[in-house]
């Protein structure tokens, strides 16, 4: 009998997680239709590279800031990052 509800509790838990997926993934769908792309916002983003020197030290060099495109929604979708996780995530190390 318990089993047989925690099944049904995995399966419902999987079922809304769909279910929120993919209701996300239609309206930024829904918003890049739109003539102005809503959907899609702009981050600065510096890249950080990490060069490992001969003698055991690493050097440190960083680019200029770069505008790099995210969209408006909880999941990523069409290639791109989800502008909250973009926004928190301005330093990408190489």
């Amino acid at each position: 009998m318990r089993a047989s509800i925690l099944q049904r509790v995995i399966l419902a838990v999987i079922a809304a997680a769909a279910l929120v997926y993919a209701g996300d993934y239609l309206w930024a769908r829904h918003l890049m239709a739109g003539e102005n792309s809503a959907a899609l916002g702009t981050v600065m983003v510096h890249h950080e590279w990490d060069i490992p020197r001969k003698d055991g030290r690493v050097e440190f060099d960083m680019d200029p800031a770069e505008a790099e495109s995210c969209i408006h929604s909880m999941f990523p979708h069409f290639g791109y990052t989800p502008c909250w996780y973009a926004v928190r995530h301005t330093t990408v190390q190489n």
